[in-house]
């Protein structure tokens, strides 16, 4: 039999200590759709299906618990879930995908069904469950599946499509599908809508469709449909049409603009159990992901009598994000927002549910301020937001998200190209704004944020203003301040005394001093167009990037740049004189010194100071030969060393030096690479062998007190922990050790960690291991992680014998705490 899907069960790849490692954020703000069972609410978004489950004596959904989220880290094939169903029969939720086929959640894992494994079309439209069989459209027809008793996984019973049903379906690229309680099967497509019966699936002349006197056009645009147990709904652009849910019966009632419907084309459309009309409004643009509206009218209700209300933005409850789909389930009413979760009805008004997420999939810029909180940036190089991106920026600190967009705060755009944090710790947001070409209301250059005192700034080529929070409006610019080369910020880096590098692209740098002083301007040599992006400042040197313009240059010298100054360089490969810099990390490597690593998008190289290097999948590294031009071998791997990329063809695209003296390398296709100076070896993640939501990494960074290194990516953030460099406050309290009982193989170790923080207290602290006679076996210290660990030698490196032995961990202040783990050889 032909193999129709791929069953992948979450396997002990993720262990405990694995997924404690790693974790996922994506943007679940936006949903797609929703359904309920046994009192739990799922919703679908493009960040990852989200499970909802009930508070103990509140009904309120506001305060439901957000027990997970699923995201292609545990498996489903795509982040992006269009529509959702529950399988009674099966115990299993289905989730239809955009481009990546269908997911199924059920107790014994994930499987995935996707084209390759006979599914019509990986773009999947409605999931339908009836009795033992599912129903899933695509925009390549319908596929029936069914589960054979004692079978774990669906079996595909038949395809419907134009061309196997006579030309009865009238189209294969169906838009929508329902089922009403009569067991008539309604399939919208831009050719109109059909009917069938359920017990008549396969006989072609029972594929039927709406048509004849009296019948209203239904051919066209995409369509929505919805019903309840009468009724059946069908929205066309800018108009609603009801029909009975008994396809031969008479009568068609329709709704437009002389019964108070707005002109807006129609984003959903619902009908509840009362029979009143639900209509919400907006524009879905499939190539951006974006859902607009140019009015403030959210949606509108139409009831029996006729009665039509209007529910407009920050009304009873509601906020100003689109409506995306409106889902009668179990009684009650929903709204999935297209950026503010989701909503239910309870009463006269509408009780939020606003997950804790990042504000966007696809992040551009990652920093961390001096309070240790994270911060992410989302914008393009580009004037308009364009896919999963320019959705403004976002602060992660103690487990919780908070998003600041130009609808609720100061800031001057959604369009956050670059975000930077100066020594007053204030946060700097750039954007990319050529002409003011951006959206109405969003303005170019830098916003300035203080947290303390709460006080924006904006600073342009005209000089700066100031936010007024009375009149929420911009005051008049000041000349006399800080003025800027120019208004499109490709890039903002502080140096190492505090200035601020501002990237002003087609203009060159604009230098700010700690006290807001204009200190320097000047532009990159022998770049033509100064489109420039990038700096870094390791102390000796500054390192410059433009966006293909030129590519590399270096000012190599402690002082700042200067027009015509003597200590510009200008890197001698070609493959730097034309390229994009990602970034630059200057290391103190064991064996060979200096060492500045350089991300571009024609490779990775180094450079230490006398020579140029450029690092490869098949030779480790090359030299560049300045007499040829060439590049010569220089370094070969060993037999079976890991290679840069996984021996991947791909180029970097970020760069991050850690604290603990390692360089980590994202790539455009496969990961990151992993270098550690001290073994000159390096290691790899990719989606293969680690959650990674994407093998695209834009960009890294880390976060000290959890010691997490923060990878950027289009599909959201991912997090590993590398190792923490500071500790939060926690005394000795709960010691474990584990594997234990331990036995050794000559790599393993056992960790003792203190719970339930899983770090030790601040300071210099000890471990003693003791054998069952007393005798001190060996003192430990803390490793990167704040733990201590063990690998069963004695302080000599001879391997201590089986038996029980005694720890005793000490803190800087004296307190102690003990255990014993049991050693097997």
């Amino acid at each position: 039999m032909k193999q129709i899907l791929t069953f992948v069960i979450i396997s002990l790849l993720i262990t405990v200590g694995y997924a404690a490692n790693w974790q996922t954020h994506t943007n679940t703000s936006h949903v797609y759709d929703l359904m309920t069972q046994g009192g739990n609410v799922y919703f679908s978004t493009w960040g990852g299906l989200v499970k909802l489950t009930p508070t103990a004596g509140n009904s309120s959904i506001s305060n439901m618990n957000q027990e997970r989220i699923w995201t292609t880290a545990d498996g489903i094939g795509s982040n992006d879930i269009r529509n959702i169903d529950y399988i009674n029969f099966s115990n299993s939720l289905w989730l239809g995908s955009e481009f990546n086929g269908l997911s199924i959640i059920s107790p014994r894992g994930v499987q995935t069904i996707k084209s390759s494994t006979d599914l019509p079309s990986n773009r999947v439209t409605k999931i339908v469950e009836y009795e033992s069989r599912i129903l899933v459209s695509s925009n390549s027809g319908i596929a029936l599946y069914y589960y054979l008793e004692g079978v774990s996984f669906p079996l595909q019973l038949h395809q419907y499509t134009t061309q196997n049903t006579g030309g009865a379906l009238l189209s294969n690229e169906i838009d929508a599908m329902v089922l009403a309680p009569n067991k008539y099967l309604y399939v919208s497509s831009a050719a109109g809508i059909n009917f069938v019966h359920l017990d008549s699936l396969d006989i072609d002349q029972a594929w039927r469709h709406f048509s004849g006197a009296g019948t209203p056009a239904l051919v066209g645009s995409e369509k929505k449909l919805a019903l309840n147990g009468s009724r059946l709904v069908i929205a066309s652009q800018t108009q609603v049409f009801t029909h009975s849910v008994d396809p031969y019966s008479s009568g068609w009632q329709s709704y437009g603009s002389a019964h108070g419907i707005p002109a807006m084309n129609i984003a959903s459309v619902n009908i509840d159990n009362e029979d009143r009309l639900w209509i919400a409004y907006g524009t879905w643009n499939e190539d951006f992901l974006t859902l607009n509206r140019d009015q403030d009218t959210l949606m509108t209700s139409i009831d029996l009598s006729g009665t039509v209300k209007h529910w407009l933005e920050f009304e009873a409850g509601l906020k100003s994000k689109s409506i995306r789909r409106i889902v009668f389930e179990a009684g009650n009413l929903y709204l999935c927002s297209w950026g503010d979760g989701i909503f239910r009805l309870n009463g006269s008004h509408w009780d939020q549910f606003d997950p804790n997420s990042i504000g966007f999939p696809k992040i551009r810029n990652i920093v961390t301020d001096q309070n240790h909180a994270a911060w992410f940036s989302s914008g393009n190089l580009h004037v308009i937001p364009l896919r999963k991106s320019a959705l403004g920026a976002s602060k992660f600190q103690n487990g919780i998200w908070s998003n600041y967009t130009i609808a609720n705060s100061p800031i001057h755009t959604d369009n956050v190209l670059c975000v930077e944090v100066d020594s007053q710790n204030r946060k700097w947001f750039g954007t990319y704004d050529v002409n003011t070409q951006s959206p109405t209301g969003w303005k170019h250059g830098i916003a300035v944020w203080d947290e303390d005192t709460d006080i924006w700034k904006h600073l342009t080529r005209i000089g700066v203003s100031t936010w007024n929070p009375v009149s929420s409006t911009w005051g008049a610019y000041n000349p006399n301040n800080i003025t800027l080369l120019g208004n499109t910020i490709g890039g903002i880096h502080r140096d190492l005394y505090g200035n601020m590098f501002i990237a002003c692209y087609d203009r060159g740098f604009s230098v700010i001093s700690p006290d807001d002083q204009l200190i320097r301007e000047f532009l990159i040599p022998n770049s033509v167009y100064q489109r420039v992006l990038y700096s870094y400042h390791n102390g000796s040197q500054y390192f410059f990037g433009t966006n293909n313009d030129r590519g590399l240059v270096i000012w190599n010298h402690a002082s700042i740049p200067e027009n015509g100054g003597a200590h510009w360089l200008i890197p001698p490969p070609a493959e730097l004189s034309n390229c994009i810099v990602y970034g630059v990390v200057t290391i103190q490597s064991p064996f060979e010194g200096t060492q500045h690593w350089i991300a571009a998008s024609n490779g990775l190289f180094m450079w230490n100071e006398q020579n140029w290097y450029r690092y490869d999948t098949s030779i480790k590294r090359f030299i560049y030969n300045t007499s040829t031009g060439l590049w010569n071998n220089d370094l070969l791997y060993y037999v079976d060393e890991e290679r840069l990329y996984g021996s991947v063809r791909t180029t970097p695209t970020s760069i991050y030096l850690d604290p603990f003296g390692r360089i980590w390398i994202g790539s455009l296709d496969h990961g990151i690479s992993m270098y550690n100076p001290k073994t000159e070896r390096f290691t790899n993640y990719y989606a293969a062998n680690s959650p990674l939501l994407s093998n695209y990494i834009i960009a890294l960074g880390y976060q000290p007190v959890e010691g997490n290194l923060l990878i950027g990516t289009p599909d959201g953030l991912n997090t590993f922990r590398i190792g923490r460099t500071i500790k939060p406050e926690t005394t000795l309290k709960n010691l474990k050790a584990y594997p234990n009982p331990f036995l050794p193989n000559g790599t393993n170790t056992v960790q003792i960690v203190n719970q339930p923080l899983d770090v030790m207290p601040a300071g210099t602290n000890n471990c003693k291991i003791y054998d069952s006679s007393g005798a001190l076996i060996i003192t430990l210290y803390e490793n990167e992680f704040s733990r201590f660990e063990w690998n069963g030698k004695n302080a000599e490196g001879k391997n201590s014998a089986s038996g029980v032995y005694f720890f005793v961990v000490t803190d800087a202040d004296g307190n102690s705490k003990r255990g014993k783990i049991a050693l097997l050889r």
